[in-house]
């Protein structure tokens, strides 16, 4: 079940000047760019989007507004329907997606602060009860790489 590799896709860069943190179950990106936070924060918080700069993405969909504890879903490259929640919600400043796993849970913390010249955002990917055998079956081994990927269809969306 691939169900939770939709996560693999998430966020920018200016010139991908942030460093990649990894372990077997957790990486941490932060990304400097030159839009401002309320263009970042649009971009991230706007659902019906996430499939421009999300390859694994083919539609995504949220009941009700953006806030905590909002429910929505997507259906992923594999055509497979993946349900998850925003918890941890900071209007204009983070937010966490929840995807319950049937060995465990996916995080994905997104989060946009203010910068001398723009915005910064940060990603955190953890995994609550995923083994390294487990995080390789739901997201791959490239998984950086592909973020990577992502991050730069996000600069290119926010930038021009």
């Amino acid at each position: 079940m691939k169900t939770a590799i939709f996560v693999g896709t998430f966020f920018l860069s200016l010139a991908l000047t942030g460093q990649m943190k990894s372990s077997d179950k957790n990486y941490t990106k932060s990304i400097e760019l030159t839009a401002s936070v309320e263009d970042s924060w649009n971009l991230l918080s706007d659902v019906a989007i996430w499939k421009q700069w999300d390859s694994h993405i083919i539609d995504a969909r949220l009941k009700g507004e953006f806030a905590d504890r909002a429910q929505g879903s997507l259906v992923t490259s594999n055509a497979q329907v993946v349900n998850f929640y925003i918890i941890d919600w900071e209007e204009n400043k983070s937010y966490t997606v929840r995807h319950k796993l049937s060995s465990g849970t996916l995080n994905l913390k997104r989060s946009v602060e203010a910068t001398d010249t723009g915005s910064k955002i940060v990603i955190e990917v953890w995994y609550n009860g995923l083994s390294k055998k487990g995080f390789k079956k739901y997201m791959g081994e490239d998984y950086a790489a592909v973020l990577e990927k992502e991050l730069l269809k996000i600069q290119q969306l926010l930038e021009g």
